[in-house]
């Protein structure tokens, strides 16, 4: 009988030790569930994630967005995007106009011509600068076919991303300078991507390349660089910038807030042009990062320059008060709201005036 309770007491001191040990082991599990949760949604916004398309052109201009992207910059603040790669920034605003994309990468001229054709924009944060030391672009042809200057491309065929936009009109104004005018060269249509190849294909003499395909190309031998045709016409300019649909900003103003606040956190660090810059760059230009690292590139703005205003950032609990861009002040907060034409967009204005591009 003594047996007998002493293998029950023992059979139930097991069972209880198995017991302890599976609760045991459940509770590390739980706990280690509980962990890598907090782990993988401790960079979760408290508000929720908005999902926006953003016309892009896969071009080294766009960094900030690649940025923000790929540092999660964008996922803190609630926005989950998509690029949308197009050739140009007019073929950008008809695609921002049909509803294709919500933000509109585009450079100062097309906005002037959607301005003036179709409706106003909604400017948001971000876009570049460029000067002498900030030059990214150029006006190339082949080593071998005895252009070696400006003046030398009277009758000769020149391609851009886009016709009656700020490339065209980059050119129209650096060749004026040296007694070159429209009705002595041919302009083309050719997406970016595509230009190297009919250069060296002897279909164009001329190719208005951007950055980094630049120095990719110029790199493939046999290429001569004519000079930074936006420096050689503007000396310097605020060339593109970030828009949007008033009804759009209107209906989720607190979405375009949330970008415009990634934008003015991203562009410090786009400008730091570290490992994160070249990588996200790399990833969608198709551009080696050591190509990257020999190219040129613009100033990085959070917005460009307009009037005094302050604005709130609620994400960001600041009060600011800016003037855009000025000088070395590549870090002044994004300005939202007004509705006015830049004094950068007027400009632009004045020069396609100049230029003959607004007339009737």
């Amino acid at each position: 009988m003594t047996e007998k309770l002493l293998f029950k007491q023992t059979s139930m001191n097991k069972n209880r030790l198995i017991s302890y040990v599976l609760l045991g082991f459940f509770a590390i599990l739980l706990i280690g569930l509980g962990i890598r949760w907090l782990m993988h949604h401790s960079n979760e916004p408290p508000f929720g994630i908005s999902k926006i398309k953003i016309g892009i052109i896969p071009i080294t201009d766009c960094a900030q967005i690649y940025v923000a992207k790929n540092t999660g910059i964008f996922r803190r603040y609630g926005i989950e995007v998509e690029l949308v790669p197009l050739a140009g920034g007019s073929a950008i605003l008809q695609a921002l106009s049909a509803g294709s994309v919500d933000i509109a990468f585009s450079n100062l001229a097309s906005v002037v011509f959607y301005e003036k054709n179709v409706g106003k924009l909604q400017r948001l944060a971000g876009g570049t600068f460029m000067n002498v030391q900030f030059s990214e672009a150029g006006l190339v042809v082949r080593a071998d076919s005895g252009i070696n200057n400006l003046s030398d491309l009277r009758g000769k065929t020149i391609a851009v991303n886009s016709l009656k936009n700020i490339v065209d009109l980059a050119v129209l104004r650096a060749l004026r300078k040296q007694g070159v005018t429209a009705p002595q060269i041919h302009l083309v249509e050719l997406p970016f991507k595509d230009m190297e190849a009919a250069l060296r294909a002897g279909r164009i003499d001329a190719a208005t390349l951007p950055e980094p395909i630049l120095t990719r190309a110029m790199g493939s031998g046999n290429l001569k660089n004519l000079g930074d045709h936006f420096v050689l016409a503007f000396g310097e300019i605020y060339s593109t910038g970030y828009f949007t649909l008033p009804n759009q900003f209107s209906a989720r103003k607190d979405v375009f807030q949330r970008f415009n606040d990634a934008i003015y956190e991203a562009t410090p660090i786009t400008n730091a042009y570290g490992p994160e810059v070249l990588s996200a760059i790399s990833q969608v230009t198709k551009v080696t990062e050591s190509d990257l690292l020999r190219s040129g590139r613009p100033r990085f703005v959070a917005n460009v320059p307009e009037s005094a205003m302050v604005t709130d950032h609620p994400h960001l609990n600041l009060p600011h008060q800016g003037e855009g861009i000025q000088g070395d002040n590549e870090y002044s907060p994004p300005l939202v709201g007004g509705g006015e034409l830049l004094p950068a967009v007027e400009q632009m204005k004045t020069w396609l005036e100049e230029e003959g591009f607004l007339e009737h």
